[in-house]
């Protein structure tokens, strides 16, 4: 087989691996969508009967300005009118949505930004909340910037999703002996960033486990593309939303450090379709957890770290903090 053959077979690997996959995924997460929409729009009917004067509305075709921007707009517009003074509870993300008529992920990108500007607070197992102590003034200027400077981080989720099943697949096959050295040094690295409950650290060292991957398939161009990807996940915008995500509950963190440990582990065994499977799960977990799980709904918050004991991630008491 030539080199142009075996690039025509990838090719149509990846098209079909992609088509299946999605086809798949998507039906399922559509179906169970719609059917938590459904049910969720039942119990916020009477609220929203009680409050026929809602203070959102519907968000106007955004053109050149973001959704999650126009969105933030009406938070802070409500803020800043007294409609939700300091301390106060915002309404649920879905309520949000469905009185804007937006989809939950632009919903949540605009509150992680409001967060990250110190406008809004979000308690694990409440929901969100206007900070205590607001800025003088609370233009949201800043927190909109956030949201036009950075990209989708959910986007760029399906973006690196559809093109890491080819990196991982070309990885498995052109991986030296020295690269799977180096993408196990790497998550090792990555590992004990998340067993200490140095969840900053285990998030940037996610782009050294994932660009390792990319240097093993031999390929500059895949390099290059693989970095650029990277460099929109690591923007604040996400940033903010993984760590805030983990700190609500340590164990979070377990279904990733799973993923991460048993893809280096079947890129070392040459396992081409169980790398795949792995890559694909990877992110579709990603985006549940940071897209269809409810804030409000989050458990108790965990007490900060990840300890192993027996073979087994459990929860136990951070060491680092954030300051604000």
């Amino acid at each position: 087989m030539n080199h142009l053959e075996w690039s025509r077979g990838f090719s149509e690997h990846c098209a079909d691996r992609i088509r299946l996959t999605s086809g798949r995924r998507s039906f399922n997460w559509s179906y169970q969508h719609d059917r938590s929409l459904k049910s969720d729009a039942h119990k916020t009917t009477g609220l929203m009967k009680k409050n026929l004067k809602s203070p959102f509305t519907k968000v106007a075709p955004p053109g050149f300005t973001k959704k999650s921007s126009l969105i933030a707009e009406q938070i802070l517009h409500s803020i800043n009118n007294g409609t939700y003074p300091p301390e106060s509870k915002l309404p649920a993300e879905r309520l949000i949505a469905e009185q804007m008529d937006v989809g939950r992920p632009a919903v949540r990108e605009a509150i992680s930004a409001l967060q990250i500007v110190g406008v809004l607070d979000s308690r694990p197992g409440d929901g969100t909340y206007v900070a205590a102590a607001l800025p003088p003034e609370v233009t949201g200027e800043t927190g909109i910037a956030v949201l036009e400077e950075s990209d989708s981080p959910f986007e760029v989720l399906q973006a690196r999703k559809a093109m890491e099943i080819g990196v991982v697949y070309l990885a498995v096959r052109n991986a030296s002996d020295e690269d799977i050295r180096r993408i196990k040094r790497v998550w090792s690295q990555k590992r004990k960033m998340a067993l200490s409950g140095n969840y900053r650290g285990f998030i940037e060292h996610g782009r050294d486990f994932h660009l390792a991957i990319a240097e093993a398939t031999g390929s500059r161009s895949i390099v290059s593309l693989t970095e650029g990807l990277l460099r929109m996940t690591h923007q604040p915008l996400w940033v903010n939303m993984r760590e805030q995500y983990y700190r609500q509950d340590a164990t979070r963190l377990q279904p990733m450090v799973r993923l991460h440990d048993e893809i280096a582990k079947a890129i070392e065994r040459r396992d081409s379709e169980k790398a795949i499977r792995l890559v694909e799960e990877h992110y579709d977990i990603q985006i549940e957890q940071h897209y269809t799980e409810p804030l409000e709904r989050a458990g108790t918050p965990g007490n900060g770290k990840l300890t192993h004991l027996r073979g087994r991630l459990t929860v136990g008491r951070p060491r680092d903090t954030i300051h604000r």
